[in-house]
């Protein structure tokens, strides 16, 4: 009969496993922040995909319920999950940071804000300002003004989002972010 624990790793054994695990998490949230990073820029996929990139990036679920509703919100306000028909739409009809009705512009702007404040601190607080900036500025590369805007936008959204993360309190955000987009998903359905 073997003692309790016998076959526990203790010592430099379990700091070393958990080192290896702590990095292991650290790896993955980077992946998934470049593929979220990779989706939005491209704006092929759907919102579903993007909501989940963010959430695994976040390794937060406040924050991911956060990312999911804005994300969310910006489907409701165009009437699809496709990114590429959302793109399609803004490409037609205009940026959602200044098109459409009040209610649908202020959803865009709150599922945005919403993404920005609630970002996590570290390298996928720029996936959270890239789409908060796709979400707004509109389609995928096409004219060169299109592009202009997007990498503009782009810049400015992950900027904003990794400085928000580096200064604000977690706690405090996070409750931000979920009322931000709970509004955001209101108008966009009232819309």
């Amino acid at each position: 009969m073997e003692p309790p624990g016998a076959h526990l790793l203790g010592g430099p054994e379990a700091a070393d496993l958990l080192q290896l695990t702590a990095r292991r998490r650290a790896s993955c949230r980077q992946v998934a922040a470049v593929a979220a990073v990779a989706v939005a820029a491209t704006s092929s996929g759907d919102v579903v995909l993007l909501a989940a990139l963010l959430g695994l990036a976040a390794a937060d679920l406040a924050v991911a319920a956060v990312a999911a509703a804005a994300v969310l919100a910006f489907a409701v306000r165009w009437g699809t999950t496709s990114l590429d028909a959302v793109a399609g739409a803004q490409a037609v009809l205009g940026p959602a940071a200044t098109t459409g009705s009040v209610a649908a512009v202020a959803s865009s702007w709150g599922g945005a804000a919403a993404l920005v404040v609630a970002a996590p601190r570290g390298w996928p607080a720029v996936a959270f300002g890239v789409v908060a900036a796709a979400g707004l500025a509109g389609p995928g590369p096409g004219r060169p003004a299109d592009v202009a805007l997007r990498v503009v936008a782009s810049a400015a959204g992950a900027s904003l989002a990794a400085a928000a993360a580096r200064r604000s309190a977690a706690h405090p955000a996070r409750r931000a972010g979920v009322a931000l987009a709970c509004v955001s998903l209101a108008l966009a359905v009232a819309s």
